[in-house]
Protein backbone atom coordinates (compact mmCIF):
# COMPACT_ATOMS: atom_id res chain seq x y z
CA UNK A 1 0.00 0.00 0.00
CA UNK A 2 1.16 3.34 -1.07
CA UNK A 3 2.82 5.39 2.22
CA UNK A 4 0.52 8.60 1.60
CA UNK A 5 -3.06 7.08 1.26
CA UNK A 6 -4.16 8.20 4.81
CA UNK A 7 -2.76 11.53 4.44
CA UNK A 8 -4.75 12.36 0.87
CA UNK A 9 -7.80 9.91 1.25
CA UNK A 10 -11.13 11.31 2.46
CA UNK A 11 -14.95 9.18 3.31
CA UNK A 12 -16.08 8.89 0.17
CA UNK A 13 -19.59 9.71 1.37
CA UNK A 14 -19.07 12.38 3.58
CA UNK A 15 -15.07 13.58 3.11
CA UNK A 16 -14.30 13.33 6.53
CA UNK A 17 -10.92 11.78 7.58
CA UNK A 18 -10.06 8.03 7.66
CA UNK A 19 -8.55 5.77 10.29
CA UNK A 20 -6.28 2.69 8.89
CA UNK A 21 -5.48 -0.91 10.40
CA UNK A 22 -4.34 -3.65 8.24
CA UNK A 23 -7.70 -4.47 7.20
CA UNK A 24 -10.20 -2.08 7.00
CA UNK A 25 -10.94 1.86 6.88
CA UNK A 26 -13.57 3.94 8.70
CA UNK A 27 -14.77 6.77 9.00
CA UNK A 28 -14.62 9.54 11.57
CA UNK A 29 -17.58 11.41 10.54
CA UNK A 30 -20.30 9.06 9.28
CA UNK A 31 -19.05 5.59 10.80
CA UNK A 32 -18.87 4.29 7.11
CA UNK A 33 -16.23 1.10 7.07
CA UNK A 34 -14.32 0.09 3.89
CA UNK A 35 -12.70 -3.10 2.89
CA UNK A 36 -8.91 -3.40 1.95
CA UNK A 37 -8.32 -5.67 -0.29
CA UNK A 38 -4.87 -7.14 -1.40
CA UNK A 39 -3.30 -4.17 0.17
CA UNK A 40 -6.24 -1.70 -1.94
CA UNK A 41 -8.24 0.12 0.00
CA UNK A 42 -11.85 -0.02 -1.48
CA UNK A 43 -13.31 3.43 -1.28
CA UNK A 44 -16.76 2.60 -2.98
CA UNK A 45 -19.84 4.70 -1.04
CA UNK A 46 -21.61 1.31 -2.25
CA UNK A 47 -19.92 -1.77 -3.38
CA UNK A 48 -22.24 -2.98 -5.73
CA UNK A 49 -21.41 -1.10 -9.08
CA UNK A 50 -24.20 -1.25 -11.77
CA UNK A 51 -24.07 -4.39 -14.02
CA UNK A 52 -24.34 -4.20 -17.93
CA UNK A 53 -27.02 -5.10 -19.05
CA UNK A 54 -27.41 -8.53 -21.49
CA UNK A 55 -28.88 -6.17 -24.86
CA UNK A 56 -26.24 -4.04 -24.08
CA UNK A 57 -23.08 -6.67 -24.46
CA UNK A 58 -21.21 -6.57 -27.84
CA UNK A 59 -18.42 -8.77 -27.46
CA UNK A 60 -17.56 -12.36 -28.82
CA UNK A 61 -16.71 -14.35 -25.76
CA UNK A 62 -20.42 -15.16 -25.53
CA UNK A 63 -20.53 -17.02 -28.64
CA UNK A 64 -17.95 -19.66 -27.81
CA UNK A 65 -17.48 -22.08 -24.17
CA UNK A 66 -15.97 -20.70 -20.97
CA UNK A 67 -12.90 -22.92 -21.56
CA UNK A 68 -12.23 -21.75 -25.07
CA UNK A 69 -12.23 -18.34 -24.03
CA UNK A 70 -10.35 -18.42 -21.03
CA UNK A 71 -7.72 -20.52 -23.57
CA UNK A 72 -7.56 -17.70 -25.94
CA UNK A 73 -7.42 -14.85 -23.13
CA UNK A 74 -3.60 -14.56 -23.24
CA UNK A 75 -3.60 -14.07 -26.47
CA UNK A 76 -6.84 -11.93 -27.18
CA UNK A 77 -4.37 -8.76 -28.32
CA UNK A 78 -3.28 -10.69 -31.19
CA UNK A 79 -6.50 -12.17 -32.61
CA UNK A 80 -8.10 -8.97 -31.59
CA UNK A 81 -6.37 -6.32 -32.76
CA UNK A 82 -6.42 -2.14 -31.34
CA UNK A 83 -9.73 -0.55 -33.16
CA UNK A 84 -7.68 2.36 -32.98
CA UNK A 85 -3.76 3.82 -34.11
CA UNK A 86 -2.37 6.28 -31.97
CA UNK A 87 0.64 7.96 -33.56
CA UNK A 88 4.10 7.98 -30.99
CA UNK A 89 3.05 11.39 -30.29
CA UNK A 90 -0.18 10.98 -29.23
CA UNK A 91 0.66 7.70 -27.41
CA UNK A 92 3.29 9.75 -25.49
CA UNK A 93 1.20 12.69 -24.26
CA UNK A 94 0.19 11.22 -21.28
CA UNK A 95 3.66 10.23 -20.07
CA UNK A 96 5.05 13.73 -20.88
CA UNK A 97 2.22 15.24 -18.88
CA UNK A 98 2.74 13.14 -15.58
CA UNK A 99 6.44 13.42 -15.75
CA UNK A 100 6.32 16.99 -15.91
CA UNK A 101 4.95 16.75 -12.70
CA UNK A 102 7.27 14.69 -11.65
CA UNK A 103 7.47 15.64 -7.84
CA UNK A 104 4.14 16.45 -7.51
CA UNK A 105 0.88 13.97 -7.10
CA UNK A 106 -0.72 13.08 -9.92
CA UNK A 107 -3.99 11.08 -9.85
CA UNK A 108 -4.68 8.89 -13.02
CA UNK A 109 -8.82 7.84 -12.79
CA UNK A 110 -9.62 4.90 -14.99
CA UNK A 111 -6.06 4.10 -14.53
CA UNK A 112 -6.37 0.17 -15.85
CA UNK A 113 -3.00 -0.97 -15.32
CA UNK A 114 -1.17 2.02 -16.85
CA UNK A 115 2.71 2.59 -14.71
CA UNK A 116 3.09 6.22 -15.38
CA UNK A 117 5.80 6.73 -12.30
CA UNK A 118 5.68 6.46 -8.50
CA UNK A 119 4.31 9.93 -7.90
CA UNK A 120 1.49 8.69 -10.33
CA UNK A 121 -1.49 7.38 -7.99
CA UNK A 122 -3.96 5.18 -9.94
CA UNK A 123 -7.58 4.93 -9.12
CA UNK A 124 -9.75 2.29 -10.55
CA UNK A 125 -13.43 1.25 -9.90
CA UNK A 126 -12.36 -2.49 -8.94
CA UNK A 127 -8.50 -3.83 -7.34
CA UNK A 128 -6.10 -4.83 -10.28
CA UNK A 129 -2.33 -5.05 -10.97
CA UNK A 130 -1.51 -1.24 -10.15
CA UNK A 131 -4.17 -0.27 -9.08
CA UNK A 132 -3.33 1.91 -5.62
CA UNK A 133 -6.94 2.80 -4.23
CA UNK A 134 -10.69 1.71 -5.35
CA UNK A 135 -13.43 4.09 -5.56
CA UNK A 136 -15.27 6.35 -8.55
CA UNK A 137 -15.06 8.89 -10.33
CA UNK A 138 -18.05 11.12 -9.53
CA UNK A 139 -17.14 10.23 -5.61
CA UNK A 140 -13.22 10.79 -5.58
CA UNK A 141 -12.19 9.48 -1.89
CA UNK A 142 -9.37 12.19 -2.01
CA UNK A 143 -9.10 15.34 0.09
CA UNK A 144 -9.63 19.04 -1.55
CA UNK A 145 -6.42 20.26 -3.25
CA UNK A 146 -4.73 17.43 -2.59
CA UNK A 147 -3.38 17.04 -6.51
CA UNK A 148 -1.38 19.03 -8.79
CA UNK A 149 -2.65 16.87 -11.85
CA UNK A 150 -5.42 14.69 -12.26
CA UNK A 151 -5.60 12.44 -15.59
CA UNK A 152 -9.50 11.15 -17.25
CA UNK A 153 -7.94 8.87 -20.01
CA UNK A 154 -10.91 7.48 -22.20
CA UNK A 155 -13.58 7.92 -18.40
CA UNK A 156 -16.01 10.70 -19.41
CA UNK A 157 -17.73 8.30 -21.89
CA UNK A 158 -18.28 5.66 -19.21
CA UNK A 159 -19.15 7.65 -16.39
CA UNK A 160 -22.98 8.12 -15.96
CA UNK A 161 -22.17 11.97 -14.59
CA UNK A 162 -19.70 13.73 -16.62
CA UNK A 163 -20.28 17.24 -14.84
CA UNK A 164 -20.14 16.00 -11.41
CA UNK A 165 -16.54 13.62 -12.75
CA UNK A 166 -15.21 16.95 -14.02
CA UNK A 167 -16.11 18.99 -10.75
CA UNK A 168 -14.59 16.36 -8.61
CA UNK A 169 -11.39 16.72 -10.41
CA UNK A 170 -11.37 19.97 -10.06
CA UNK A 171 -12.15 19.50 -5.85
CA UNK A 172 -8.85 17.08 -5.91
CA UNK A 173 -6.62 19.94 -7.75
CA UNK A 174 -4.41 22.49 -5.89
CA UNK A 175 -4.73 25.47 -7.50
CA UNK A 176 -2.92 26.10 -10.60
CA UNK A 177 -2.90 22.42 -11.26
CA UNK A 178 -3.68 21.05 -14.77
CA UNK A 179 -6.18 18.23 -15.86
CA UNK A 180 -5.81 15.95 -18.89
CA UNK A 181 -8.62 14.95 -20.50
CA UNK A 182 -9.19 12.23 -23.41
CA UNK A 183 -12.29 11.43 -24.32
CA UNK A 184 -13.33 9.67 -28.03
CA UNK A 185 -15.47 11.69 -31.01
CA UNK A 186 -16.08 9.46 -33.68
CA UNK A 187 -16.34 5.63 -32.16
CA UNK A 188 -18.44 3.23 -31.63
CA UNK A 189 -20.19 2.01 -28.43
CA UNK A 190 -17.73 0.26 -26.22
CA UNK A 191 -19.16 -0.18 -22.71
CA UNK A 192 -16.73 -0.27 -19.42
CA UNK A 193 -19.15 -0.86 -17.58
CA UNK A 194 -21.55 1.37 -19.33
CA UNK A 195 -21.18 4.13 -22.77
CA UNK A 196 -22.81 7.04 -22.60
CA UNK A 197 -21.44 9.79 -24.73
CA UNK A 198 -18.95 10.92 -26.89
CA UNK A 199 -17.28 14.72 -27.11
CA UNK A 200 -16.20 16.99 -30.39
CA UNK A 201 -12.94 19.15 -29.48
CA UNK A 202 -15.06 22.01 -29.32
CA UNK A 203 -17.64 20.23 -26.91
CA UNK A 204 -14.86 19.46 -24.56
CA UNK A 205 -13.67 22.48 -24.45
CA UNK A 206 -16.86 24.21 -23.48
CA UNK A 207 -17.82 21.29 -20.57
CA UNK A 208 -14.15 21.86 -18.90
CA UNK A 209 -15.26 25.64 -19.07
CA UNK A 210 -18.26 25.23 -17.78
CA UNK A 211 -16.89 23.65 -14.56
CA UNK A 212 -14.72 26.64 -13.80
CA UNK A 213 -11.38 25.37 -15.91
CA UNK A 214 -9.42 27.63 -17.86
CA UNK A 215 -8.71 26.07 -21.25
CA UNK A 216 -4.84 25.19 -21.73
CA UNK A 217 -4.88 23.47 -25.43
CA UNK A 218 -6.98 21.13 -26.98
CA UNK A 219 -6.69 18.72 -30.09
CA UNK A 220 -6.68 15.84 -32.00
CA UNK A 221 -6.35 12.77 -29.69
CA UNK A 222 -7.04 9.91 -32.41
CA UNK A 223 -7.17 10.81 -35.85
CA UNK A 224 -10.11 10.25 -38.52
CA UNK A 225 -8.69 7.01 -40.21
CA UNK A 226 -9.24 5.19 -36.55
CA UNK A 227 -12.66 6.17 -36.42
CA UNK A 228 -13.82 5.26 -39.89
CA UNK A 229 -11.92 1.80 -39.69
CA UNK A 230 -14.01 1.23 -36.18
CA UNK A 231 -17.42 2.23 -37.59
CA UNK A 232 -17.25 0.51 -40.86
CA UNK A 233 -15.92 -2.34 -38.90
CA UNK A 234 -19.20 -2.19 -36.80
CA UNK A 235 -21.16 -1.26 -40.05
CA UNK A 236 -20.21 -4.37 -42.26
CA UNK A 237 -20.57 -7.34 -39.00
CA UNK A 238 -24.14 -5.38 -38.94
CA UNK A 239 -25.01 -5.84 -42.51
CA UNK A 240 -23.84 -9.66 -43.05
CA UNK A 241 -25.28 -10.71 -39.46
CA UNK A 242 -28.79 -11.00 -40.87
CA UNK A 243 -30.10 -9.86 -37.68
CA UNK A 244 -28.64 -12.23 -35.72
CA UNK A 245 -26.91 -11.06 -32.27
CA UNK A 246 -24.68 -14.24 -31.99
CA UNK A 247 -23.50 -13.91 -35.77
CA UNK A 248 -23.06 -10.05 -35.69
CA UNK A 249 -20.26 -10.81 -32.60
CA UNK A 250 -18.75 -13.63 -34.44
CA UNK A 251 -18.82 -11.21 -37.76
CA UNK A 252 -16.87 -8.34 -35.55
CA UNK A 253 -14.08 -10.47 -35.25
CA UNK A 254 -13.31 -10.54 -38.72
CA UNK A 255 -14.59 -7.57 -40.04
CA UNK A 256 -12.20 -5.63 -37.25
CA UNK A 257 -9.42 -7.50 -39.31
CA UNK A 258 -10.94 -6.46 -42.64
CA UNK A 259 -10.59 -2.72 -41.89
CA UNK A 260 -7.64 -2.53 -39.95
CA UNK A 261 -5.34 -1.47 -42.57
CA UNK A 262 -7.76 1.92 -42.64
CA UNK A 263 -6.64 3.19 -38.98
CA UNK A 264 -3.06 3.16 -40.40
CA UNK A 265 -3.74 6.65 -42.77
CA UNK A 266 -3.49 8.32 -39.04
CA UNK A 267 0.28 8.68 -39.49
CA UNK A 268 -0.70 11.31 -41.95
CA UNK A 269 -4.24 12.43 -41.30
CA UNK A 270 -3.97 13.02 -37.84
CA UNK A 271 -1.84 16.09 -38.15
CA UNK A 272 -4.38 17.41 -40.72
CA UNK A 273 -5.71 21.11 -39.59
CA UNK A 274 -9.23 19.61 -40.18
CA UNK A 275 -9.13 16.56 -38.64
CA UNK A 276 -11.04 17.30 -35.64
CA UNK A 277 -14.60 17.19 -37.86
CA UNK A 278 -13.74 13.26 -37.71
CA UNK A 279 -11.27 12.61 -35.14
CA UNK A 280 -12.14 9.50 -33.64
CA UNK A 281 -11.09 11.11 -29.75
CA UNK A 282 -10.20 14.31 -28.66
CA UNK A 283 -7.72 15.59 -26.07
CA UNK A 284 -7.68 18.84 -23.64
CA UNK A 285 -5.60 20.02 -21.09
CA UNK A 286 -7.21 22.73 -18.71
CA UNK A 287 -5.91 24.17 -15.31
CA UNK A 288 -8.25 25.00 -12.20
CA UNK A 289 -7.46 28.95 -11.83
CA UNK A 290 -5.49 30.04 -9.00
CA UNK A 291 -8.15 31.77 -7.19
CA UNK A 292 -11.13 29.45 -7.89
CA UNK A 293 -12.85 28.79 -4.77
CA UNK A 294 -12.50 24.77 -4.05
Amino acid sequence: MRSDLPTICVCPACRSQLTWSDAAVDCTGCGAHYRIVADVPVLLVTESPPGLEERWYTGAPKVVSGRVAGALGPYRRYLWPPRTYKTMRSRNRVARFAASFAEELVVNVGAGETDYGPNVLNLEIEPGPGVDVVGVAERLPLADGCAQAVILMAVLEHVQDAEQTLAEARRVLAPGGRLLVDAPFIQGYHASPADYRRFTEQGLRALLEKQGFEIVESGVAVGPASGMAWVCSEFLALLVSGRSTGAYRLARLATRWLTQPLKYADVWLERHPMAFTIASGTWAVASRPRESPP
